[in-house]
């Protein structure tokens, strides 16, 4: 198996081991620089934030295109709420150079809709239909997970890692609100949302670690999956001899499916065995949302996943569309939800002109300022988890974020609007150098209100689907989603 190494030492030395930091830092594999030859290989994070974002205060400087032709501008100068990647991480490093920020991406999909709709749509580039607003088809990372099998070879533990930060505030039913990831037959993808039964699945040496000394030895859990396989592989094998031939045959292909499966788990168990589990981070006091603790520990599981490359493929999900939390760790300000925040502001894209970030002062002054900083502590955290990507080497002495890209999106472009034309994504790592950062591309926006721009056809974020595969050295052909808002991969991101 292929590992990130991480010098312990230099790692310390670098974050200091303040109480945010120490859970994790105890979790830090102590690997000796180097790993397994070939090449390193490539991570896909998918990442999703709610209810859009504050306009005039995301994105970054530089001119818009005047025409139907994107503009590119580098280095990149972020606006106010992602200057979070300029001092990432405790010891505050600047991550500018690893960051491309989408401008002007439409969801397509879900043009015309609400919030169920562009969180159906956001990974699968399909417009929602059937029951509860499921898309019915697949998201990108479920298409992509299964290719890197078949095609290229690549076996780790887990095809792929779904992990949520939930709120206690959150909506605990399945639905197209709740629910980001869709498997190839447009059902919905249940995440981890607990951080401990997180560890317990992915790092099961953790959770016997964790047991009294007296009671060490296989976990219960394990020891029943073990004494259920046995007995059941017994009492088929057994049976077979009282069978015809083609009955008989039916259940050595059935004993056949149970043992590879069984294999298949105890290969993941030993796979993370032999991998330094991170730990969580403390308890959320008596009465308080988990949901900031949460954070950290989903975020420190993820990284440590990937470093311990137990998958190629993960995702991490923050709360879900609507948003009801409340963000009361930011201060007393933080009186209303999320949600709630971002319905307290202009109402239409067009009341912006033709200039996105130079609103009039009576449009800038409808954002509350609790709703800038909630963006703001958004962008910390995705700028956190990637200075932790950034601390790991890989085999070739580069670090995990160079070969890492980090898809971040949400549902709505702004709350209050409902829009979905000019949806927010932005980019983190290198993507095993396979994308151009340190830039913005502004894509042409069909703003009906200027009638300069009449012939211009929004750019849809499906393309930027195809555009990940295509960074994970996987084909899923020439369209993903609805196909007729495909155009092809952005040639302006591809290295």
């Amino acid at each position: 198996m292929s590992r990130v190494a991480l010098d312990r030492r230099r790692f310390l030395r670098l974050v200091g081991a303040t109480a945010l930091t120490a859970p994790f830092l105890r979790g830090v594999p102590s690997y000796a620089a180097g790993g397994a030859s070939g090449t390193d290989p490539v991570y896909l994070v998918l990442l999703f934030t709610s209810c859009g974002t504050v306009r005039f205060k995301w994105g970054a400087q530089g001119p818009g295109p005047t025409g139907t032709t994107p503009t590119v501008t580098s280095p990149l100068v972020f606006r106010d709420t992602l200057s979070a990647f300029t001092k990432a991480g405790p010891m505050g490093v600047d991550l500018t150079k690893q960051v491309t920020v989408l401008d002007g991406l439409c969801v397509t999909a879900a043009v015309g809709a609400s919030h169920e709709a562009g969180m159906a749509g956001l990974w699968t580039g399909s417009t929602s239909t059937g029951s509860n607003n499921a898309p019915g088809s697949p998201s990108i990372d479920q298409a992509i997970a299964p290719l890197l099998k078949s095609k290229l070879g690549i076996n780790t533990a887990y095809s792929n890692v779904p992990l949520m930060v939930q709120s206690s505030a959150d909506y605990q039913q399945r639905g197209a609100a709740t629910r980001m990831l869709y498997d190839a037959n447009g059902n919905f993808v249940d995440p981890y949302t607990d951080p401990s039964a997180a560890l317990g699945a992915l790092f099961p040496s953790a959770a016997a670690s964790a047991m009294p000394s007296a009671s060490k030895g296989p976990d219960k859990t394990t020891f029943i999956r073990q004494k259920v396989a046995a007995q059941l592989n017994a009492d088929l094998t057994a049976l077979q001899a009282r069978l015809c031939t083609e009955d008989r045959e039916q259940i050595q292909n059935l004993q056949a499916v149970w043992n590879q499966n069984q294999a298949q788990m105890q290969s993941a168990a030993m796979a993370a065995a032999s991998c330094s589990p991170p730990t969580l981070a403390g308890a959320a006091a008596a009465g308080t949302d988990p949901f900031p603790m949460y954070a950290q520990s989903m975020a420190n599981i993820l990284a440590m996943t990937l470093a311990c490359d137990l998958t190629r493929v993960a995702s991490l999900q923050y709360s879900h569309a609507l948003s009801p939390v409340t963000h009361t760790w930011l201060g007393s300000s933080q009186n209303q939800t999320h949600h709630s925040f971002s319905h307290q502001g202009p109402s239409s894209l067009y009341a912006l002109g033709p200039d996105l970030y130079n609103e009039p002062a009576s449009i800038t002054s409808s954002y509350p300022q609790p709703l800038i900083d909630i963006d703001a502590w958004y962008a910390k955290q995705v700028a956190g988890l990637a200075y932790t990507l950034s601390q790991f080497k890989t085999v070739s002495g580069k670090n995990l974020l160079d070969q890492t890209v980090i898809c971040w999106g949400s549902e709505l472009d702004m709350g209050a609007a409902h829009n979905h034309d000019d949806t927010p994504f932005v980019l983190i790592g290198g993507g095993g150098g396979k994308l151009k950062t340190n830039q913005v591309v502004h894509f042409p926006l069909k703003l009906d209100a200027n009638q300069a721009t009449s012939n211009i056809v929004d750019r849809s974020q499906n393309d930027l689907l195809l555009t990940l595969a295509k960074v994970m050295g996987v084909d899923v052909g020439t369209s993903f989603g609805t196909a007729s808002y495909c155009t092809g991969p952005i040639a302006e991101i591809l290295a």
